[in-house]
């Protein structure tokens, strides 16, 4: 069974909507607390590109209240195995 792959945009919009967030509250607090200097308008357009960095959206989960976890998969059986 194959596991349907959620997009990171999907991931954000999904976390904005429980914490009843706008993106453009989310490109404040990002420049705010972070130090980033990012518009709404380029924080959309690296959703859309699926261009935000593995730290981005670090600080994305941070701001809005949840953690990224990666979790050891027990049953990995090596490279090439599926």
């Amino acid at each position: 069974m194959t596991e349907q792959k959620i997009s990171v945009r999907e991931i954000v919009k999904m976390m904005l909507l429980r914490r009843n967030v706008s993106l453009s509250s989310l490109a404040k607090s990002l420049n705010d607390k972070y130090g980033y200097n990012i518009t709404q308008s380029n924080l959309s357009r690296k959703l859309i590109n699926e261009t935000v960095k593995w730290s981005e959206f670090q600080d994305i989960a941070a701001i809005l209240g949840y953690k990224v976890r990666l979790d050891e998969n027990k049953s990995w059986s090596g490279l090439g195995a599926e």
